[in-house]
C-alpha cells in the first residue's frame, strides 16, 4: 500500500494543532472542564439559596412587631454581634430547617444594616399600623427599564 507522502507532516500538524486548540481553550477561551462547570453551579446555587434566605430573613424581621426596636438594637451591635443577634432570633430560620445557616445570617444582618428604622413598617396584631416608607414604582422618575444611575460620592 502507497501512502502518500504529504500525509505524515499532516497528521502531525493535526495532532499539535489539535493540542494547542485544547491549551489555548482552556487557558484562555473560557472552556471548563466538567467537573469545574458542576462545582461553579453548585457554589451558585448555594449562592442563590443564601440570597433568598436572606431576603426572607429581612422580610420575617420587618414583620416582626418590635421590628423598628430590633433594628435599633442590630445597629448597635458589631458586625460578628448582629449575625449572632439574628441567629438567636428566630427570623433567619427557614420553615424547613432547624438552625439559620451563618451566610444566610451574616447577609441578612448587612442588609437590615442598611435600612433605617423609619422605612419599617410598624405592625401591631398582625395588622400594618404604618407602613413605613414605601417606594412607589409609578411616581419614580426613571423608567423602570433605564439603568441605575451611579453618582460619584466625590
Amino acid at each position: 500500500m502507497n501512502i502518500p507522502v504529504w500525509i505524515k507532516p499532516a497528521a502531525y500538524g493535526a495532532a499539535i494543532g489539535g493540542v494547542v486548540v485544547a491549551i489555548v481553550g482552556f487557558s484562555w477561551g473560557g472552556w471548563v472542564s466538567g467537573g469545574s462547570a458542576l462545582a461553579s453551579a453548585n457554589a451558585a446555587a448555594l449562592q442563590s439559596r443564601t440570597d433568598l434566605a436572606s431576603a426572607i430573613c429581612v422580610q420575617n424581621f420587618m414583620a416582626d412587631e418590635n421590628a423598628r426596636a430590633n433594628l435599633n438594637e442590630l445597629k448597635a451591635l458589631r458586625d460578628n454581634q448582629q449575625r449572632t443577634y439574628l441567629e438567636e432570633g428566630t427570623w433567619a430560620i427557614m420553615p424547613d430547617q432547624d438552625a439559620v445557616t451563618r451566610d444566610t445570617a451574616i447577609l441578612c444582618a448587612r442588609m437590615l444594616s442598611a435600612l433605617e428604622p423609619e422605612e419599617l413598617p410598624v405592625v401591631e396584631n398582625q395588622e400594618v399600623v404604618e407602613p413605613g416608607i414605601v417606594i412607589d414604582p409609578e411616581e419614580s422618575s426613571a423608567p423602570l427599564d433605564a439603568e441605575p444611575a451611579i453618582e460619584d460620592p466625590a
